[in-house]
């Protein structure tokens, strides 16, 4: 797990009252050196209107610009419909994907996300298994990739602070 770049232990605190109002709570663990963080349902609302829990773990272990990595890998998951549709936070469902494709699309919208705020990740490496799995990307839906990233970048407040937007300021 390689990533520099300009995210530091504050921008990543800065991230959890957001993500607390979306029902996603974020712990950091201790996982070692061979895991970066997960995903997970932790509750379930009375009717689909109150939408479910999450918590998102995070390897506490590893530099901010791996933890950004892999908060925004693991959103993907959870925005892409990876962990089944969620109607208040405006997830679809969607069919079930194999692990390969899942890891593809999740990995697709945190390498996105990490280049628009100037984290260099390493997700080639990461990819570079299941890029043998998956022999063609006509499976992966681009448009769902492109949704997730939107949502997630929404979710951490960053379309405001994005570099496009930086310049666009200058």
């Amino acid at each position: 797990f390689i990533a520099t770049g300009p995210v530091d232990h504050s921008a990543l605190r800065s991230y959890v009252p957001l993500l607390a109002r979306k029902n996603i709570k974020c712990h950091w663990v201790d996982a070692g050196d061979g895991n970066a963080g997960l995903v997970r349902v932790t509750g379930r609302g009375a009717t689909p209107a109150e939408g479910r829990q999450y918590a998102v773990h995070i390897n506490k272990n590893h530099p901010p610009p791996v933890q950004f990595a892999t908060l925004t890998h693991e959103l993907a998951h959870l925005t892409l419909g990876h962990l089944g549709p969620d109607k208040k936070l405006g997830i679809p469902a969607r069919p079930p994907l194999t692990h390969a494709k899942q890891e593809l699309e999740a990995e697709s919208v945190a390498y996105i996300l990490c280049e628009r705020v100037g984290v260099a990740s390493k997700s080639q490496t990461y990819l570079s298994s299941f890029v043998a799995e998956v022999k063609t990307i006509d499976d992966l839906d681009v448009y769902q990739i492109m949704r997730a990233a939107g949502q997630v970048e929404t979710m951490l407040g960053l379309a405001l602070r994005s570099s496009f937007n930086e310049s666009r300021e200058r």
